[in-house]
């Protein structure tokens, strides 16, 4: 962790973190939008509008909350993450990494995925015990979701920057990137 806050230090990794944040931001407020939609989508006739989603107020008739189901809601976050990383992917590449072009190939991808790909596995398996072991629904899946984006955004951040965004990974024989 002492390398971290030493790599604060420099200019353009201070730069990247503030950008990540910024990018990051975005890439959750996306995530959040399309969960969103999907759940509307779903459970538009308990909801009190678009923003009865966000609030968890339901229309006057409606008795009893509904829990999402499970596979709806699992549904929604895995959808929402893919859409999430693919903005996140384009905005790493030409705004956050000053080498952002290290990343911008078959191989930068790749490993961009298998990384988002366990971020997802993170956030699913976090949002399943937290509905399903905690019994946190409703108005809390939003706190969850931001609790769970945070460490996600965390791991994100760190794996991108030494492992798909690193110029030290070039070779400069074959212009490729080398684990």
């Amino acid at each position: 962790m002492n390398e971290f806050f030493q790599a604060l230090k420099n200019k353009r990794a201070r730069r990247e973190y503030f950008k990540s944040i910024l990018v990051g931001a975005a890439s959750t407020l996306l995530d959040f939008l399309v969960t969103a939609l999907i759940l509307y989508l779903a459970y538009h006739e308990h909801y009190d509008g678009f923003m009865g989603v966000f609030t968890g107020k339901l229309k006057a008739d409606v008795v009893h909350p509904t829990v999402p189901a499970i596979s709806i809601y699992i549904t929604a976050t895995v959808l929402s993450f893919i859409v999430s990383i693919l903005f996140n992917y384009i905005m790493s590449i030409f705004f956050v990494y000053e080498y952002g072009n290290v990343g911008k190939n078959t191989k930068g991808f790749t490993k961009f995925a298998i990384f988002a790909l366990i971020g997802l596995t993170i956030t699913t398996v976090s949002s399943v015990i937290c509905s399903q072991v905690f019994g946190l629904s409703g108005s809390n899946v939003w706190w969850i979701k931001i609790a769970i984006a945070v460490l996600v955004f965390i791991f994100n951040f760190f794996t991108r920057k030494y492992f798909v965004f690193n110029i030290a990974l070039i070779r400069d024989d074959e212009n490729t990137i080398n684990l």
